[in-house]
């Protein structure tokens, strides 16, 4: 396998995506931001590492955190109008 054949934007997505998934939890950011905030940051770089490991289109992949962003955003409100799911 030549070197210029690997797929090197699912590389560099996986090892950003999992940069991410380093770097977000100490960044510091957790005593500034809503708990609920960082965990829809987190759902990004969980993003990247999906499409980095799948053989499936963008569109496709996109909608994994862009779902897991939603609905983390609303249990959010549920919690905030004292509705507590789980």
């Amino acid at each position: 396998m030549q070197f210029s054949a690997w797929r090197w934007n699912r590389i560099l997505a996986f090892f950003g995506g999992a940069g991410l998934l380093v770097f977000v939890p100490w960044s510091g950011l957790s005593p500034a931001l809503p708990e609920w905030t960082i965990d829809v940051l987190l759902s990004v770089p969980f993003g990247l590492c999906v499409y980095g490991f799948t053989e499936q289109p963008r569109k496709v992949i996109a909608l994994i955190p862009v779902g897991t962003a939603l609905g983390i955003g609303v249990l959010a409100l549920y919690r905030a109008s004292g509705v507590h799911l789980f």
